[in-house]
């Protein structure tokens, strides 16, 4: 009767490969410091004082001097692009960047899959679903100054300064862009190659470094002249145009393992 023996022999031979299943690990995980740094073109952002007029110590593609009092802007939807294909997304992915603000600046992403990863993906702005559904909690609350009206939605991003090229009475520079539908929507997805492969390890910490050079808002595909645009603060063509400018802003400057 050899039929009981390799039941009995099968039956081990089973218990065998779910023993070793179970005690196999689970895969890693690890973190990632993401820090922005803000700049004008190659030198770091200073803000000036509210009414002062001095600090026209930046000088656009144009030629314009200009100063800035004010740089905000969302970012959103990160994703962390793996040698080899397939994508880390970030849960609750929606932060505001706020020059003033030193905390704003830098954040942790956890619980990454253990890898090597080769790319970051960015949406610059806060994407139509929430924008429309909520929650607005966070950096996204409503009370943070970045939200016009639920049709506009909300502001992506901001820079406020002056100019003596400035056709307004008091020589400000007012640009803020929005607007999240239709033609001329703002947001922009932009994918950013890693200085160096990204190497995360059970456990470990790892840090990636952006620069934002706001220098990249007044020239690219549309050259800004401050004596004819000194002011955009609606949906439309001009704030279409500029945003075409600002996805060339981010760059990675460097990755710690």
């Amino acid at each position: 009767m050899k039929y009981p023996l390799l039941l009995s022999l099968g039956l081990v031979l089973l218990g065998s490969c779910s023993k070793n299943n179970d005690d196999a690990p689970a895969a890693g995980k690890g973190s990632v410091a993401v820090k922005f740094e803000n700049y004008v073109g190659s030198t770091p952002l200073d803000l000036y004082n509210l009414g002062s007029l001095d600090g026209y110590s930046y000088v656009n593609a144009n030629g314009d001097s200009f100063g800035v009092k004010l740089y905000k802007y969302y970012i959103s939807n990160i994703r962390l692009v793996k040698s080899g294909g397939g994508e880390y997304a970030e849960t609750e992915s929606y932060h505001l960047i706020d020059q003033a603000k030193p905390e704003s600046r830098s954040f942790s992403m956890g619980n990454v899959p253990e890898g090597s990863y080769t790319a970051v993906k960015i949406l610059l702005g806060v994407d139509s679903a929430r924008t429309a559904n909520g929650p607005y909690t966070g950096d996204l609350d409503l009370l943070n100054d970045m939200f016009w009206t639920w049709s506009s939605g909300y502001i992506m991003a901001k820079v406020e300064g002056k100019s003596p090229k400035s056709t307004m009475s008091d020589k400000s520079l007012v640009f803020h862009l929005g607007g999240y539908t239709g033609a001329y929507s703002v947001l922009r997805e932009v994918t950013l190659p890693l200085t160096q492969t990204l190497e995360i390890k059970n456990n470990g910490t790892s840090t990636i470094t952006l620069k934002s050079d706001i220098l990249k808002w007044f020239e690219g595909d549309y050259l800004i002249d401050f004596s004819t645009t000194s002011e955009v603060m609606n949906p439309g063509k001009q704030a279409y145009n500029i945003s075409l400018n600002y996805s060339k802003m981010l760059s990675v400057t460097k990755v710690e393992n």
